[in-house]
């Protein structure tokens, strides 16, 4: 057999969703792990949805994720061109050659016949769709109604009895009653092609052998199949994958962007590698019980029998927890680099950095990356590490900073840390508990009130440790304006 021929085919109708890219996942890694061909097609014969950007929002969004096409847009290919608003000629024939066959007709009833139509069907309780009305036409009849819609549009003429049936690979056989279709549109009268037809006639010209879409075309398929054997052409072999659902097992809306707009996980600062695993993960399995792939593992075990049939949730607890495996996985450098764009857009580092800046960052780094998930929160997380001038966290300041032995005890700690040598971890820990004993307190008594003046905070990394990297002329200054706080009675 021939290597497996897939392709993904956005809309460039808004900025990628979830479950566009999650799609995406799964035609890559199939195409990896078979040694296959991946295409890129742009299915932009939508005009009136287009959305300028779009394009290079679906495109940035599959080589984040890791995804590289082998022929469409940028890369180019024996089969293009991946636009379909470049490939209108070609469906105009195709349509042509179902008329001549008896399998297509044009149609030209007016907007407000088809609406009356729908509320009639509607009053009745009858199923909806296109009464037929333009099926037998003779040609005098078109001539006449030619005259009065010369732009009419094409629709394909289902079979009017017995069923169609068609495996696929995750739902297995599966069957429609031919009297339930409806005669759909194939080419609009502006000219372009309805995504059903032009789907059908690109995927067999570009000679794709397998279509991963999502379960929701499952009922388009009866009409697919009939164009497919109208031509004579061998169909490919499709593979519905589930929807995905919230966290309230709702459907995710296409158009809202809360959990759904792709681009957003990008700029919040999640991982190529997280996300790729988790989804991967939604919907699919290895059969394994466990949570963490590597991509190599991915390629290695992905195939279509492991698709679920069942709805995947999209379970943000789940994608953040694999996020922070991936940060903890990482090795400083690169963490840093990671974490970078995000410290200049917050005016923590120079554009671009010195050295300096790039060795302070990655021992900030080191002390930060337990408790780092998203990237976007590293500013907040190193934020005392740049600014002297930060706040208190008010509880934790009336806490321990209000109390009247605390100006003391941050006095002594001060006295103890300029004389302290070397400047080292060992060094300041001797000295800090040395201050506390010298006025009988000790543990929490000393390294709160310490951790507050320091940070402004009363949790983050190992105190000593922090308090290092942060350095001996700021730590003093910080214990001298927090031993000068008057907190509020």
């Amino acid at each position: 057999m021939s290597k497996p021929r897939l392709r993904f085919a956005p809309s460039p109708t808004g900025s990628p969703h979830v479950g566009n890219i999650r799609t995406a996942v799964f035609d890559y890694l199939y195409c990896k792990h078979t040694g296959g061909t991946l295409i890129l097609r742009i299915e932009d014969t939508d005009r009136e949805r287009y959305v300028e950007g779009s394009l290079e929002d679906i495109m940035m969004s599959l080589r984040w994720t890791g995804i590289q096409w082998d022929e469409g847009p940028e890369v180019g290919g024996d089969y293009g061109p991946y636009f379909q608003s470049e490939r209108l000629d070609l469906y105009r024939k195709h349509a042509e050659e179902l008329i001549e066959k008896g399998r297509a007709y044009r149609c030209y009833c007016a907007k407000a016949r088809l609406e009356n139509l729908r509320k009639d069907q509607e009053a009745a309780r009858q199923p909806l769709g296109y009464d037929r009305h333009c099926r037998d036409l003779s040609p005098d009849q078109q001539a006449h109604l030619e005259r009065h819609n010369p732009w009419p549009v094409i629709r394909f003429a289902m079979k009017l009895d017995g069923k169609t049936e068609f495996d696929d690979a995750v739902r297995g056989r599966v069957s429609f009653e031919n009297a339930l279709q409806d005669d759909l549109v194939i080419i609009k009268s502006d000219g372009f092609p309805t995504y059903n037809f032009a789907n059908v006639v690109d995927d067999h010209l570009m000679e794709i052998t397998h279509v991963i879409r999502g379960e929701e075309f499952i009922s388009s398929t009866p009409k697919h199949v009939q164009m497919y054997e109208a031509f004579g052409w061998t169909p490919p072999v499709w593979a519905s994958v589930p929807l995905i659902l919230d966290e309230q097992r709702r459907k995710l809306a296409k158009r809202s962007d809360t959990q759904t707009r792709f681009t957003g996980y990008i700029e919040d600062g999640y991982l190529p590698d997280a996300m790729l695993n988790f989804l991967a993960t939604m919907g699919w399995s290895s059969g394994e019980d466990r949570k963490l792939y590597s991509r190599e593992e991915l390629i290695e075990k992905f195939s279509l029998e492991g698709i679920s049939t069942s709805a995947a949730v999209f379970d943000l607890p789940k994608l953040n927890d694999l996020q922070g495996e991936y940060v903890r996985m990482m090795s400083v450098e690169d963490l840093a680099d990671r974490i970078l764009p995000f410290l200049q857009a917050a005016g923590y580092v120079g554009k671009p950095p010195s050295g300096d800046e790039i060795g302070y960052l990655r021992r900030v780094t080191a002390l930060i990356q337990e408790r780092l998930v998203l990237l976007r929160d590293a500013p907040d997380l190193v934020s005392y590490f740049y600014r002297d001038d930060f706040d208190y966290d008010e509880r934790g300041a009336c806490k321990y900073l209000a109390k009247d032995t605390t100006p003391a005890l941050l006095n002594a700690v001060i006295e103890r840390l300029e004389a302290a040598e070397p400047w080292s971890v060992e060094s300041i820990e001797t000295a800090v508990r040395e201050a506390g004993a010298s006025l009988g307190q000790e543990g929490g008594q000393v390294i709160h009130p310490v951790r507050m003046a320091i940070t402004g905070r009363t949790f983050g990394p190992g105190l000593f440790d922090l308090m290092e990297v942060v350095g001996r002329a700021r730590c003093v200054a910080r214990l001298q304006r927090a031993a000068g706080v008057v907190m509020p009675a």
